[in-house]
């Protein structure tokens, strides 16, 4: 049984997902016209991924494969209609499936594991094992997701 939609949070950080697509996509010094596309591929990345992990029960690595790859047909749909490279839309839109609290968890896990002076303890062991794991999936996943849709869209001839 799958667990009801909370409609309000889920809005809120579709909103921060936009917010930190575009502040990346300023960070990279892209052109002002295109923000909005940056930012409706960051906020589409994020909610793709919460509603396929809270409705469908995906896995975390396969709802951010989808995800990135919506992300990538997005923003070749929005280069070739605005005239822009597609990765001008992609990076940014991406930047919300970063898995940065686990892979962040991991280098502590990593870092208490090999102070002096600790003594090892197979839990710690097996949580900085899989999360490094997970880590690099989801690492992965986002690079799949790219590159596979840029396959299967690219142009015979150039963009001009």
């Amino acid at each position: 049984m799958s667990l009801p939609i909370i409609w309000g949070p889920l809005l809120l950080n579709l909103l921060w997902a936009g917010a930190a697509a575009v502040g990346m996509a300023i960070y990279f010094n892209v052109p002002i016209r295109t923000l909005l596309g940056c930012a409706l591929c960051g906020a589409s990345a994020f909610t793709t991924r919460s509603l396929l992990m809270d409705l469908d029960h995906f896995s975390i690595e396969l709802a951010t494969g989808v995800a990135a790859s919506l992300v990538t047909i997005l923003g070749v749909y929005f280069g070739r209609r605005w005239h822009v490279p597609a990765i001008i839309y992609i990076v940014p839109g991406v930047i919300p499936l970063v898995p940065g609290v686990r892979a962040f968890q991991t280098m502590i896990d990593i870092l208490i594991l090999t102070t002096d002076g600790v003594q090892i303890n197979d839990t710690l062991l097996i949580d900085a094992a899989v999360n490094s794991i997970e880590t690099m999936l989801i690492v992965c996943a986002i690079a799949g997701g790219i590159a596979i849709p840029i396959l299967l869209f690219r142009r015979r001839r150039p963009m001009t």
